[in-house]
């Protein structure tokens, strides 16, 4: 018969960041800082951002392209300039070599 750990007197210290937040605690509450604009972010989504894309680059490249083309949504009216930052943004999406972004890409390609 096995004996948790915890009736042994056994206790697994799990890690825990700067801000308090245990290994689960801090990536299920990371990802509300993904979803919002890098604006709109408080002192604790700076604090969580830096030790979340510190831990996971690829995460931090993922979110400055999503940035990226939400800024182009948002701020260019004329259609030109809003192409040409497209452009740019495709070539960065390619250099990546995110899969995930493919099917974005394709959609755009196709509706272009």
């Amino acid at each position: 018969m096995d004996i948790t750990s915890k009736k042994r007197g056994q206790y697994i210290y799990s890690k825990s960041f700067a801000n308090g937040d245990s290994v689960k605690q801090f990536l299920a509450r990371s990802r509300y800082v993904l979803y919002k604009s890098h604006e709109k972010w408080t002192e604790s989504h700076n604090e969580r951002s830096q030790i979340l894309f510190s831990l996971y680059p690829d995460i931090k490249t993922a979110h400055r392209l999503i940035q990226q083309l939400r800024g182009i949504y948002n701020n260019y009216n004329n259609k030109y300039i809003a192409m040409t930052k497209l452009a740019h943004w495709y070539r960065n999406v390619e250099e990546s070599d995110f899969k995930n972004f493919n099917i974005l890409l394709n959609t755009k390609t196709l509706n272009y």
